[in-house]
């Protein structure tokens, strides 16, 4: 009886071993089926997908200061632990390169651990540009993110070995044809790497802690934290040798060519047929997030002016522009009667003549015992407050009791020294200083309208423009050096171009506002390709 049960019970066991090798077969089938790849392939391209957008948003939506402005991006975690590393190499590119090619920063990015459809972690490259703040220093060239400047400066090849996105560019005209800013790459399953090399992903006690943190010095000494055994090379003429796990992105002149040697797409085939390259890539693209970042400008300068029309004295009355005719001799102080122009410096021109008393960009309400308070970095008014170079606040400008701020850039580096050029201001004139009651009655408001001229919405009491990176078009070639600073054309599209007055200039400029009727019009071209300007209008 004993004998009988215990056949019993190994019969039982054995028939368990065969459900369960059955069952790891029929999994073994599912995951090499088309099927199963073609899901798998699909949940990794919905996490590029995400991860893309979440890198776009946060170099256009981050929080600023009057120093640091938007457009940067994050390093790559090197770790694994879910954070972007502090430094990531040198402003032109010529050291740290490294430190550009990591695990995205999915806790540095407020997302969630993103995984491809295999359960890897992503990876993320970062453009020498685009990089963190701290690894540069505040400097002037680096925080020049503007539009003719901050190139992408890597190269992304297709499948065929075709260059898609050319990190060699340093042309502005052809900003849109250059380097990617920054990519994210969902490694796939292991393989065999060109040479014959088998990726290996684990992670032992002597290399990484109890959370799974890289923790040999550098990072990239461990198997799990090393590139070579997550992404693969695409050997062959045909393919530039493109090794995944190894890119060059110079931002400088002379190392510029250098670029050639980025990333390539996957899958690439070996000729009998195995996996050479099985990574999946997402480009976030310099036309991907400068119009973003261009967005955020004129948003910024927008808050200013209605900070500024809020207060008491000004009765929701903006400030006078700056003509652009006078910026040939670097004037940026508002002129009466000018409706277009370029954002003033403060304090603002013939605001006491017009009975707007508060001359200054303001800060952030402040209590009356403590008025004295300059007005700190991240204050309201992000183009207002230029903290010392030893990052103590200077000392009260003269006429300004209230301590409101002065224009960035004057005393110490700001991000809005390289961005002023870049950006246009148009006044309605039913809101301008010399408006007894603000209001629209009588046309006194601003049109905005399509390329087409057709009216878009209601009428605006100001709009903010930022030109784009310079152009061609229709045979017109935009110049910005020298005396171009101080001509319109050199930098706005179609019907902004057009937008200057008489008011401040001598003598007044060729075509004027006044003549083409043309001074309460303000063209949005949002969604067209050839039509680069940024438009923010208010209400």
């Amino acid at each position: 009886m004993a004998k009988a049960r215990a056949q019993e019970g190994s019969a039982l066991v054995v028939a368990t071993l065969l459900v369960v090798a059955c069952i790891g077969l029929v999994l073994a089938i599912e995951l090499a089926s088309p099927g199963a790849n073609l899901r798998a392939d699909r949940a990794s391209e919905r996490a590029l997908a995400e991860a893309r957008e979440a890198l776009i948003a946060y170099a256009a939506d981050r929080p600023i200061n009057a120093v640091v402005g938007p457009g940067y991006l994050p390093c790559p975690d090197l770790d694994d632990d879910g954070w972007a590393e502090s430094t990531c190499g040198s402003q032109a590119g010529d050291s740290g390169q490294a430190q550009r090619l990591g695990r995205l920063p999915w806790k540095t990015l407020g997302i969630s651990d993103l995984r491809d459809g295999y359960g890897e972690r992503l990876w993320y490259a970062v453009s020498s540009k685009y990089k963190g703040l701290l690894n540069c220093g505040v400097s002037r060239a680096c925080l020049d993110m503007t539009p003719g400047t901050a190139l992408g400066t890597i190269t992304v090849r297709d499948n065929t070995g075709a260059i898609v996105h050319d990190g060699t560019v340093a042309d502005a005209y052809r900003a849109d044809a250059g380097g990617a800013v920054a990519i994210v790459i969902a490694p796939g399953p292991a393989l065999e790497r060109a040479g014959g090399v088998a990726q290996s992903r684990g992670c032992t006690a002597q290399d990484c802690d109890a959370s799974g943190r890289c923790v040999t010095d550098p990072p990239q000494r461990a198997d799990h934290c090393n590139p070579v055994n997550y992404l693969d090379k695409a050997s062959g003429a045909r393919y530039a040798d493109e090794d995944n796990a190894d890119f060059v992105d110079r931002n400088d002149g002379a190392g510029r060519p250098r670029n050639a040697n980025g990333f390539i797409q996957g899958p690439v085939a070996l000729p009998d047929g195995r996996a050479a390259v099985n990574d999946r890539i997402a480009v976030v693209a310099y036309r991907d997030v400068m119009p973003r970042i261009m967005a955020r400008v004129a948003l910024e300068a927008s808050h200013c002016l209605r900070r500024y029309a809020s207060s008491p004295e000004n009765r929701g009355r903006y400030p006078w522009a700056t003509p652009a005719c006078l910026q040939s001799g670097d004037v940026w102080e508002g002129r009466r009667g000018a409706r277009f122009g370029r954002i003033p410096d403060t304090p603002f021109a013939d605001a006491a003549a017009t009975a707007m008393l508060d001359r200054w960009w303001r800060g952030q309400s402040r209590a009356p015992e403590n008025l004295l308070e300059l007005p700190t970095a991240n204050d309201a008014c992000r183009i207002a407050i230029a903290p010392s170079d030893d990052g103590a606040h200077r000392s009260l400008p003269a006429g300004n009791p209230a301590g409101e701020g002065s224009t960035a850039g004057h005393d110490a580096n700001s991000w809005w020294s390289a961005w002023k050029p870049y950006v246009f201001y148009a006044l309605a004139s039913g809101f301008s200083p010399g408006a007894g009651t603000p209001s629209c009655d009588g046309a006194a408001c601003l049109d905005l309208v399509d390329p087409s001229g057709r009216v878009v919405g209601t009428p605006r009491q100001f709009a903010v423009i930022v030109a784009g990176a310079p152009a061609v078009r229709d045979g017109f070639v935009q110049s910005r050096g020298g005396a171009n600073v101080a001509q319109v054309r050199q930098w706005l599209e179609d019907a902004n171009s057009r937008l200057e007055g008489a008011a401040g200039c001598a003598p007044p400029p060729s075509f004027t506002c006044e003549g083409l009727r043309s001074c309460d019009r303000v063209t949005t071209g949002a969604g067209i390709r050839r039509f680069n300007d940024v438009v923010s209008a208010y209400p």
